[in-house]
């Protein structure tokens, strides 16, 4: 190890964080581990879960911030405690670099005062693609103008921008940003060690039964709908549907009684691992302006083929019959082409997953990744 990187200590500033569950708090809590093996590793986040304000995963160093806030708490704001606390610490362990996570929550705009005010350089990590919408008109203004605000005022105290796929590094052009360059989400092939096979024999499903997952949020922009009423339309008796993830449960209401849908909820991230592992399709219709959303890498990691929307970033890991399906977004129809397709041709399914977990294998792993944040904190 390099005693010298071994004495640098870094500041993440990510206010979503584990145990929530998403897309940045993984991404996040992936790179702090990474990041262990060269440096001192702090994670500032929202204590948005009730759990303890200080403490350690493994060599992480948790601080978990006083906070309010809006949208079911997916909007954290910090407390004035909060920001006294994160001074102190910064004062305390003089850290030599900062990381943050997206442009969007209030605490990441005064961690970036605060790095600033302490003279340490940092870098932020954009992770969506569009704005979030949330199905009033009203909102969705009022959001656009937070965002722009939040947007315009990071950038007096911010200068280093980074995305997590070309996608999102075109969306920081929609600020006035020149982003300088992607630092991709990815996986960690250690955590796929020892993963057991056969979960579908805890919930009694037939061994000849064709799985196809969906995992994410339950909301209606994830495309959860879509993938059901294609499922309406498809007659096939071995396929059997998993979905994984809570939220609004009252869309899912129409499909309770089918015998052939299993709804999950919220399951730990092993057994989800295990979900996929065990499936023989992913399916992730979203409309939502996603990043590059971890769980199609997890997916292709265990060679499951991906029928996705072209929204975001998915288009630079799933490549229309190349590595995966390409659909149409509200497009029952296409979707259910897509699954039948697949459901009947074994070896177009089998070479489409190969080729996708060549293709994470080679170009999506975090021990990829650490080495090229390394390199951008190295040269800040």
């Amino acid at each position: 190890m390099n005693n010298q990187a071994q004495q640098k200590k870094i500041a993440i500033i990510s206010s979503l964080y584990m145990p929530h569950l998403g897309g940045v708090e993984k991404y996040s809590h992936s790179l702090a581990r990474t990041l262990t093996a060269d440096y001192e590793v702090h994670v500032f986040c929202m204590n948005t879960e009730s759990v303890p304000s200080e403490s350690r995963d493994g060599d992480i160093f948790i601080h978990a911030l006083p906070c309010g806030g809006f949208f079911k708490g997916r909007l954290p704001v910090p407390t004035p405690k909060a920001i006294r606390r994160t001074k102190q610490i910064f004062r305390e362990t003089g850290f030599n670099f900062g990381i943050i996570q997206t442009r969007l929550y209030p605490f990441n705009l005064q961690a970036a005062k605060i790095l600033k005010e302490y003279q340490i350089p940092f870098f932020l990590i954009e992770h969506g693609s569009a704005y979030v919408t949330f199905g009033n008109r009203l909102i969705n203004l009022l959001w656009e103008y937070y965002e722009r605000y939040q947007t315009n005022a990071l950038k007096r105290y911010c200068s280093n921008f980074y995305a997590v796929s070309q996608a999102s590094l075109e969306w920081l052009n929609h600020f006035g940003i020149q982003g300088k360059g992607i630092i991709p989400n990815s996986i960690d092939p250690q955590e796929f060690e020892g993963i057991p096979a056969g979960w579908r024999k805890s919930v009694g499903i037939p061994s000849e039964a064709i799985l196809l997952t969906f995992a994410g949020r339950i909301i209606q922009k994830k495309g959860i709908v879509t993938l059901l009423k294609s499922a309406d339309r498809i007659k096939e008796e071995r396929l059997h549907i998993i979905v994984a993830g809570d939220g609004d449960e009252t869309l899912l209401n129409p499909w309770k009684q089918n015998p052939q849908i299993h709804f999950l909820g919220k399951v730990p991230h092993r057994v989800l691992l295990e979900i996929l592992k065990d499936s023989q399709l992913f399916c992730l219709p979203t409309t939502y302006p996603e990043g590059l959303p971890t769980v199609i890498l997890e997916a292709g990691y265990f060679g499951v083929p991906v029928i996705a929307t072209d929204m975001g970033g998915i288009n630079e890991v799933i490549s229309d019959n190349k590595t995966g399906k390409i659909i149409p977004p509200d497009d029952p129809e296409s979707l259910q082409s897509a699954i039948l397709e697949l459901i009947r041709d074994e070896e177009e399914r089998n070479t489409l997953g190969a080729e996708l977990q060549k293709k994470i294998s080679a170009e999506f792993t975090w021990q990829k990744t650490a080495q090229e944040v390394k390199k951008i904190i190295e040269s800040i």
